[in-house]
């Protein structure tokens, strides 16, 4: 049985095999400012208002409230987005993070390139 969401979204595309990203904290939710570098990623899900994020080994002191930028690359566009962890949940082999996507105006460019992402799958 998957995973249930507590979100009222239609649409959300699961990976299956996760997406390799990048992230960097670039707000705390304490307001303390610590320099982050660059961390490899996965992106297990994606909806046009946000994402679910792993971090594998890679574990860092993310926490909820946080903001992060997350790059990714779909298909030919690279998204660089800013988000907010809204959850976080230590797993075995890593941490889950619920990202709340603060850039705006994406929705319709996640929406149409996850469209020919899946159409590339299907190939």
């Amino acid at each position: 049985m998957g995973k249930r969401f507590k979100r009222n979204e239609a649409f959300r595309y699961d990976f299956g095999i996760s997406l390799d990203c990048e992230f960097k904290l670039t707000k705390s939710a304490n307001e303390s400012m610590t320099k982050h570098d660059r961390t490899a990623g996965k992106v297990i899900n994606i909806s046009p208002k946000g994402l679910q994020l792993g971090d594998g080994a890679n574990s860092t002191d993310i926490k909820i409230g946080d903001q992060l930028e997350i790059t990714f690359t779909l298909t030919s566009d690279t998204f660089i987005l800013v988000g907010e962890v809204v959850w976080k949940k230590n797993e075995f082999h890593g941490n889950l993070y619920g990202i709340q996507f603060l850039t705006t105006g994406m929705e319709q460019a996640i929406i149409d390139e996850l469209k020919k992402y899946a159409k590339e799958q299907l190939k």
